[in-house]
């Protein structure tokens, strides 16, 4: 497994690390964060199926790689858990406009996981 951490500058860790500890201690609704704490650019997070959905009641784990270009180029997502679902590719990988033309380096994770 190779980290990004050396190839992001000090200031775009500093500004991960601070996101990352903002969703721990605050996370959106149905959703758990488990940082990596040797590699923070390895986000792994915890979704739970929203209630009134035929994901209702499972638990979902996915993940987020931040790239040596984050946050001007977007993370890339993957479900670890396998998923049926229109926007998730049969390797887990997540294929949603935000996470490709419609990114912008300002909406940060929590917009993500969202």
């Amino acid at each position: 497994k190779n980290s990004n951490v050396e190839n992001l500058p000090p200031h775009i860790l500093r500004l991960v690390y601070k996101e990352v500890s903002l969703l721990s201690s605050d996370p959106p609704d149905g959703i758990k964060l488990f940082p990596n704490e040797e590699d923070i650019t390895d986000v792994q997070v915890a979704i739970e199926g929203p209630e009134g959905t035929p994901y209702a009641g499972g638990l979902f784990r996915m993940k987020l790689v931040l790239g040596k270009e984050f946050p001007a180029a977007p993370p890339k997502g993957f479900f670890l858990t396998k998923i049926f679902h229109p926007n998730v590719g049969p390797s887990g990988e997540i294929c949603v406009n935000v996470l490709k033309r419609d990114w912008r380096a300002e909406l940060g994770i929590r917009h993500v996981l969202l």
